[in-house]
């Protein structure tokens, strides 16, 4: 049997639960992801619990905020105008928007308050703080 190790193209599903129950799964749709072990495509301590894996095989692996989506940070909250909100979006809770800065960088922030003069945006990780228990599920290691 084949192992995957780190640099091979691996199809899996994978499905996170967080430790207050609310499921979110990595795999929309419950379509395999494909992605190459070491490349940064997951979460560093996902694609290492892949190392190892045979086809078939399903692993839980637990994954701490802090080696996961980071913690919470409130200096990651910011208040803007609403005349600076971009012309033709509708600002509503909820709305994730993707923001260009000065250094051609593309930060990616969800609106989290809106009052008529303005609007609170939060760059957290929806999943920053948390701690989460995935389940990963090694389908295939494709030759390339």
């Amino acid at each position: 049997m084949r192992h995957a190790k780190s640099g091979d193209l691996v199809r899996l599903y994978c499905a996170g639960r967080l430790q207050d129950g609310r499921e979110f799964d990595l795999s929309p749709g419950r379509k395999p992801m494909e992605i190459i072990i070491g490349h940064g495509d997951l979460l560093a301590a996902l694609e290492h619990a892949l190392i190892g894996m045979v086809a078939g095989e399903r692993k839980q692996v637990i994954v701490a905020s802090g080696m996961g989506y980071g913690p919470y940070r409130e200096d990651l909250v910011q208040v803007v105008a609403r005349d600076h909100f971009p012309k033709g979006i509708e600002p509503k809770v909820g709305l994730r928007l993707r923001v260009p800065t000065e250094g051609y960088e593309v930060i990616h922030a969800t609106v989290v308050k809106v009052t008529d003069s303005e609007i609170t945006m939060d760059q957290n990780h929806p999943l920053a703080g948390e701690d989460a228990q995935f389940e990963v599920t090694l389908l295939e290691i494709v030759d390339f």
